[in-house]
């Protein structure tokens, strides 16, 4: 589950994931020293775990092959980076959120709690998207 500074989570579009992953990241948290940062460590990790689910993993199943994305958390000295990385070639978009709408509110939660966020692609067609949230130990 967690190293010293390094714990990652597979993520699945199965019922109940979201609080599973929530549960995870609290854990690692509470095991870093840093659970004053910790939920909103919990509101990033899940913002990102909940689009690759929705854009890549659900994707994924309609095509009948089997999605992968994972939930990446790494100590740093001053913040914890939060990092999803999904078979979705597709870039993150911030767009503007629907109104009285439940979607396109993610990466705008995101873009206020961490200092910082992006994302990469790999050779192989996989993205990372990625955010720092600043902390104290």
């Amino acid at each position: 589950m967690s190293a010293a500074r390094f714990a990652a989570k597979g993520l699945s579009t199965e019922e109940g994931s979201g609080v599973r992953v929530r549960a995870f990241t609290r854990t690692v948290m509470d095991q870093w020293g840093a659970a004053a940062a910790g939920e909103t460590v919990v509101a990033v990790a899940w913002e990102l775990a909940a689009n690759a689910v929705q854009h890549a993993l659900h994707l994924d199943a309609r095509a009948h092959q089997p999605g992968l994305a994972w939930l990446s958390l790494v100590r740093r000295d001053e913040a914890v980076v939060c990092a999803v990385t999904d078979s979705s070639p597709a870039a993150p978009v911030l767009r503007s959120p629907a109104p009285l709408g439940t979607s396109g509110r993610g990466l705008h939660m995101v873009d206020r709690l961490s200092s910082h966020w992006g994302w990469s692609q790999s050779p192989s067609g996989t993205k990372t998207v990625w955010a720092r949230v600043p902390t104290a130990w």
